[in-house]
C-alpha cells in the first residue's frame, strides 16, 4: 500500500453529509476521494488538502503540519490558497473545468466538493489504448482544454499542475480540466510543492522566474508532446542549464520527434508552447488556440521575440494532399453518395446528444413562412467602379467545356421587398446568453427569427421581434459558422470537429453529417436556391454537397492556407473563398473549375461577402484593410482601411450599405458606391466576429468575443 493510502481517511468515513467510499487519486496537495452524499443521494469527488512534503495525518484524521518553522508556514499559505481558489472555482460553471460545489474545514485541512462524473484520466487513457493519441483526439482534447485555461486565467487564476493526470476525460470523450489543489492566486511560496517534473516550466523551479498564464501554456505544450511522442518530455530545469552552457537543448523537438503522424503546424506550436523562456511562448491559453486552430493574428505573431533557432509557427497548418488518385476519387461524386448512409445511421444518437429544448419551439416555428424570401435586385447605384489593372486569372479549360461566363447575374426578387431607406445605426437589444465567443449569425429568410452560435458549443435561435429565445442546439464541440437555406428548412453548423451538420429548422431534428473535411471547418454557405451547401476550413479545399441528397458534388482546390471565409454569386454559378494565403478563388460551381483569381491583400483574409446585387466583393483581412472588387472581372476597385482586424463583412440587402466587424469592438458602416464610412457603432466589449442583416435591411445583428449579440435598427427617415 502507498503511503497516499496510508495516510488517507478510511472507507466509511463520515464528512458532514459525505461518507466517503474509496480512493479516487493523490498528487503533490492532496487526496481525492470518491463519497456519498447522503442528503441528496449522488456520488461525489471530494478533495483534501494534505501536501505530503510536508505534513502528515495524526490519529487517522487531523491532519498537522511538520514542525518546522518553515513547514508551518508553507503549510497554513497552502491551505489558505487552496481555500481561496475554492471559492473562485465554485463559481465557475465551464463545461471544460471540473464543478465545484461546496468546500468545507475540519480536521485541521480543507476540502473541495466537487461533481462526479463517470470517465478516465488522459494519463490512463493512454495507458490502455497506447502512448500516442491520433491528431484528431488530440485537438478534440486540447483545444477544448484550452477553453477551460482561458476561463481560469480570465479570473486572475492559474492551475500549475497541468499534466495528462490532471485532464479527465468524461464517458462521451468531452475533457475537463482537475485537481486545482495547487491552482495559485497571484505570488505564491509554493513551487517546490506544486512542481511535476516533465510538465513544469522553468519558472516553477524555486528562484526561477514569475509564473503566469505562459506558464499553463508550458503545461499544455508538454502534455500535448507526451500525447505525440509516447514519451514524457525532458525535465525544463535540465534544458535550462544546457542553454545556460550553450550545449544542445536535450528535448527532441515535436517536429521532429512527432513523425508524420500530425500537420506540421501543430508540432510547430507545441515546440513554441515548450520553449525554454517564457517570453518566447504564446503568453496566453487563447493565444496558443488561436496558432493550434490557425488563428494567430499578425499582431500577436509579432509581439513576443522568438529565439534564432527557432521558428515560430505559422498562421496556418500545411495540408499534407493524398495522392493524386485519392484526390481523384475525392472528386467522384458517386462515392460519396456512402456519406448519408453514415449519417442516417448518427440521427438517433445526435438527436439525443444535440437537442435539448427543440420541441418547446417547435409550435412557434411553425408558425414562420419557410418560402423563401427572394434575393434583392440590383440597387440604383451608379457610379463606376475606378480604374484597376486586370487580375483574371485564365485557367485552363477542357476543349469540350464551355469557358465559365464572366458575370455573375443577379437574381430577381421573388416578391417585392422594400428596404430600409437607413442603415441600422440604434441599438435595440443586447443578449447576453452565451457563454464563451459568438462565432457566427444568421437570420431566417423571411426574418421573423434568427441563429447564432460560438465556442460555447450551442446554436441558439430567437425571436427577431422580441430577442426573446426559441430553443438551443447543444454540441460536444464549439460551433464556428453557421447558415440557414434561402428556403428556410435547413440550417447548417460546422465547426472545430472537422464535422458539416445539418438540421432540419422547423424541428430541429438532426439530418445529419456530410463527409468530407477531416479538419476544423472555419465556413459554410448555402446556395441562393438553398439547393447546395458549401464548407471550408483547414483542410484547404472547398466541400460542395446537393443538400438534398447528402452527395458531395464538388471538391474544390487551390488555396495554400486555411479558408475562413465563403460566398455564393447571387444567381448561384459562381462560389468564392478567401483565407490564410491572402487570395480570393472564384469557381464556377457546376464545372467546378476556377473563373477568377484575385490577389492584393498583405495579410490573411478573413472576411468575404458578395453583394447582392451582384457586383461587387468585399474582402476584409488581418492587417487592417477591407478591399472592393468588381465580381465580374476580378477588378480591383478600392480599400477602406481601418484601425483594427477586419473580422465580419455584410451587404445590406439592396447593397447600399457595407458594415464591417472590427478587432477594434466597432461596427463600421461603409457607403458600398463610394466606400465612405457613414458610421462606427460602439457597444461591444471585444472583436466582433460575426454579423447579419434582416431580409429587408432595417435590422442588423452583430456577435461579438464578449459573448454577446447586440441588435441594431435603422432609424426611421
Amino acid at each position: 500500500m502507498s503511503a497516499f493510502h496510508k495516510s488517507a481517511l478510511r472507507s466509511g468515513f463520515r464528512l458532514a453529509e459525505y461518507k466517503i467510499e474509496s480512493v479516487l487519486g493523490h498528487g503533490g496537495f492532496g487526496i481525492t476521494y470518491l463519497a456519498h452524499d447522503t442528503a441528496l443521494g449522488a456520488q461525489v469527488a471530494i478533495k483534501e488538502y494534505l501536501p505530503h512534503e510536508i505534513a502528515n495525518r495524526e490519529d487517522k484524521t487531523q491532519v498537522l503540519p511538520n514542525p518546522e518553522r518553515e513547514a508551518v508556514r508553507d503549510y497554513q499559505t497552502g491551505l489558505k490558497n487552496f481555500v481561496k481558489e475554492a471559492r473562485a472555482l465554485a463559481k465557475f460553471k465551464h463545461p471544460n473545468i471540473v464543478r465545484v460545489l461546496r468546500f468545507l474545514e475540519a480536521n485541521g485541512t480543507a476540502y473541495v466538493v466537487m461533481e462526479y462524473e463517470a470517465g478516465q484520466s488522459l494519463a490512463d487513457y493512454l495507458k490502455r489504448n497506447g502512448p500516442r493519441l491520433d491528431e484528431q483526439m488530440l485537438l478534440r482534447v486540447f483545444i477544448p482544454i484550452l477553453n477551460g485555461l482561458h476561463a481560469v486565467h480570465q479570473a486572475e487564476m492559474l492551475h500549475l499542475d497541468i499534466k495528462p493526470e490532471n485532464i479527465y476525460l468524461r464517458k462521451d470523450g468531452n475533457p475537463m480540466l482537475i485537481d486545482f489543489g495547487s491552482a495559485r492566486q497571484g505570488t505564491a511560496h509554493m513551487h517546490k510543492i506544486a512542481l511535476t517534473h516533465g510538465y513544469a516550466p522553468m519558472e516553477q523551479y524555486p528562484d526561477k522566474g514569475t509564473p503566469g498564464p505562459w506558464t499553463d501554456v508550458y503545461a499544455i505544450g508538454a502534455s500535448m508532446y507526451r500525447c505525440v511522442t509516447g514519451k514524457k518530455p525532458d525535465e525544463a530545469l535540465d534544458r535550462y542549464e544546457a542553454v545556460l552552457k550553450y550545449q544542445v537543448d536535450p528535448l527532441v523537438p515535436a517536429v521532429k520527434a512527432g513523425g508524420n503522424s500530425y500537420q506540421r503546424n501543430i508540432l510547430e506550436c507545441i515546440d513554441w508552447a515548450m520553449q525554454v523562456y517564457p517570453r518566447d511562448r504564446p503568453q496566453s491559453a487563447r493565444e496558443f488556440q488561436d496558432a493550434l486552430m490557425g488563428r494567430g493574428s499578425r499582431s500577436r505573431s509579432n509581439s513576443i521575440s522568438q529565439p534564432a533557432t527557432f521558428k515560430r509557427p505559422t498562421s496556418t497548418a500545411a495540408y499534407r494532399r493524398p495522392p493524386a488518385a485519392a484526390r481523384q476519387s475525392k472528386r467522384d461524386s458517386s462515392s460519396t453518395a456512402v456519406g448519408w448512409m453514415a449519417a442516417g445511421l448518427m440521427v438517433a444518437s445526435l438527436t439525443v446528444a444535440g437537442l435539448v429544448y427543440w420541441s418547446d419551439i417547435k409550435v412557434q416555428l411553425d408558425g414562420f413562412d419557410s418560402q423563401p424570401a427572394g434575393t434583392p435586385a440590383a440597387s440604383g447605384i451608379t457610379d463606376k467602379p475606378a480604374p484597376g489593372p486586370a487580375t483574371r486569372h485564365e485557367a485552363p479549360v477542357p476543349a469540350t467545356v464551355a469557358r465559365p461566363a464572366t458575370a455573375p447575374v443577379a437574381v430577381p426578387a421573388s416578391k417585392p421587398v422594400t428596404y430600409a431607406r437607413t442603415f441600422p445605426s440604434v441599438l435595440v437589444q443586447t443578449i447576453s446568453e452565451h457563454r464563451d465567443w459568438v462565432q457566427s449569425v444568421a437570420f431566417a429568410p423571411d426574418g421573423k427569427w434568427f441563429a447564432s452560435a460560438g465556442l460555447d458549443k450551442t446554436i441558439r435561435l430567437w425571436v427577431t421581434a422580441t430577442a426573446t429565445p426559441l430553443g438551443t442546439l447543444r454540441q460536444s464541440y464549439a460551433v464556428n459558422a453557421i447558415a440557414i437555406a434561402s428556403t428556410g428548412l435547413w440550417l447548417a453548423s460546422a465547426g472545430d470537429d472537422g464535422t458539416v451538420r445539418l438540421w432540419e429548422a422547423k424541428s430541429g431534428t438532426p439530418r445529419g453529417a456530410l463527409s468530407g473535411p477531416g479538419y476544423a471547418v472555419y465556413a459554410v454557405a448555402f446556395s441562393p436556391d438553398g439547393k447546395l451547401l458549401a464548407a471550408a476550413g483547414k483542410d484547404r479545399l472547398v466541400f460542395v454537397w446537393d443538400v438534398n441528397d447528402g452527395r458531395r458534388v464538388q471538391t474544390l482546390e487551390g488555396h495554400t492556407g486555411d479558408i475562413y471565409s465563403l460566398a455564393f454569386s447571387p444567381d448561384g454559378k459562381f462560389l468564392a473563398a478567401a483565407g490564410a494565403d491572402k487570395t480570393i478563388l472564384v469557381w464556377n460551381v457546376s464545372q467546378g473549375l476556377e473563373s477568377l483569381r484575385m490577389s492584393g491583400h498583405k495579410d490573411k483574409i478573413l472576411a468575404l461577402t458578395w453583394s447582392p446585387n451582384g457586383k461587387w466583393l468585399a474582402s476584409g483581412d488581418a492587417g487592417q484593410v477591407i478591399r472592393l472588387w468588381d465580381a465580374a472581372t476580378g477588378t480591383y476597385i478600392r480599400t477602406m482601411t481601418n484601425n483594427q482586424a477586419v473580422l465580419a463583412l455584410a451587404f445590406s440587402p439592396d447593397s447600399r450599405w457595407l458594415a464591417a466587424g472590427l478587432a477594434s469592438k466597432t461596427i463600421q458602416m461603409f457607403d458600398a458606391g463610394d466606400g465612405a464610412l457613414m458610421q462606427a457603432l460602439n457597444g461591444h466589449q471585444d472583436h466582433v466576429q460575426s454579423l447579419a442583416f434582416s431580409p429587408d435591411g432595417s435590422l442588423l445583428i452583430s456577435g461579438s468575443r464578449d459573448k454577446t449579440l447586440r441588435l441594431w435598427k435603422a432609424k426611421n427617415p
